[in-house]
Order: structure tokens, then sequence, then C-alpha cells
């Protein structure tokens, strides 16, 4: 169980369908005490996951996408054992699993790309590993170390990894826990590459440039 109420904010954009069942599922599998907080307002997705990162108190601080959905109850224990096995963890995701029983993430790769991301899950990655960085649809953020960049504004994943990849350059490791699965209701939107937030990352870091081309180029052939 947490040793102290663990702050846990929800994202949205505007309430729907998605959004109760995104409550009902922390209400149903979290167990111990903890604050829920729903962020709702049409600021860009940063402002809206900042939000719920100034408001909270705990040392710990969890955030879940208004179409996301839990599926274990121990989800918070396995998260919180993970960020706490070490000094220096910066973030703790899960797999991201569609609700059609694809797998969206499992970890982000060196190459920016969700690692398994369409593969059917059977049970792949239910491990802990230190990986580049994380879908930000569900994120266990240690306090106080880092807000997300407002500039990115579209929702386009961007903002995650930014974050990961600015909290690793200053010493903090980004660890993905396979042994946590959280649901994603919606198919994501497909981005076109020359949208602000894709474009703004890569002003950002240029070097990552070079490696989404490959990528893209390999899935081509």
């Amino acid at each position: 169980m947490p040793k102290e109420p663990i702050d846990i904010y929800v994202p949205c954009y505007q309430p729907d369908e998605y959004l109760e069942r995104c409550i009902q599922s922390i209400f149903r599998h979290t167990q111990g005490d903890y604050n829920l907080t729903v962020i709702v307002g049409q600021r860009s997705i940063a402002k809206n996951r900042n939000q719920g990162l100034r408001k909270g108190v705990s040392e710990w601080i969890c955030s879940i996408d208004a179409d996301c959905e839990l599926l274990q109850d121990n989800w918070l224990d396995l998260l919180l054992e993970t960020a706490r096995s070490q000094p220096d963890v910066g973030i703790v995701g899960p797999k991201i699993v569609m609700f059609d029983g694809t797998i969206f993430s499992a970890g982000t790769g060196s190459d920016g790309f969700p690692i398994l991301y369409g593969e059917k899950d059977e049970g792949q990655r239910e491990q802990v590993e230190e990986v580049h960085a994380l879908s930000e649809n569900c994120m266990l953020m240690r306090a106080g170390i880092f807000e997300f960049d407002e500039w990115f504004w579209q929702s386009k994943s961007s903002e995650g990894q930014d974050a990961c990849i600015n909290l690793q350059r200053r010493g903090y490791k980004i660890l993905y826990d396979g042994r946590v699965k959280v649901q994603h209701n919606k198919h994501p939107k497909k981005s076109n590459p020359l949208n602000w937030d894709h474009i703004y990352f890569h002003l950002k870091h240029p070097t990552t440039y070079l490696d989404h081309y490959r990528k893209r180029k390999r899935w081509k052939t």
C-alpha cells in the first residue's frame, strides 16, 4: 500500500463517456489513500498536465489520460515499488494496450518509436527496464523536478518524450514497468509529420530527426 496519499490526476479536454470509464476504473482498482483531481479545460495538453503537477503535494504524482482505463488492482503499488527501487528514478510508466488487444507502447526506444507498437499483446515485456522514453498516457512522476514544455499543444506524444529526454540529461532514470497494463480506449489519430509538435520536438532535439527518418523508411520497405 502507498505510505502516503498519492495525487492522481486526469487531464481532460472535454468530459465524455471515456472520462467516466477512466474515473470508475480508478475507484475500482486503486487501494490505499489517494487524492483524485480531474483537470478539465481547453488548454494545450501540456498546460493541463502541468496544472495537475502543480496541484499535487505527494512525493510521487500519477497522471492518467481521460481515454485510458486501469485493469488491475495492484497497479499503483507496483509502479510505486519501481519508483522507489532506485534514488534517481524520475518517471515510471506501464505497458499501454489498446482496447483491441494490440500494444500501443511498451516503452519507447532510442529511435523515438514505441516498442512493440501494433503487435498483439501476449505477455511480452512484462519486466522492469530502463527506456529512452514512455507514453504520457499514464506516468508516475517524481514531484518537483520538471514540468512539461507548454509549447507542445497538439497532444502528439511529443511532450512526454521531451520530458523524458530532458530528465535523462539531468541524470534521472526513466523506467518502464511491464507488470502493469493500462488500456487505451481510443485509437489515436494519425499525425502529420509536419504538425507543430513534431517540428518543435525535432528543433529541440535535432539528432532525433535522422532516427525517425530511418525508422519510417524501414516501415515503407
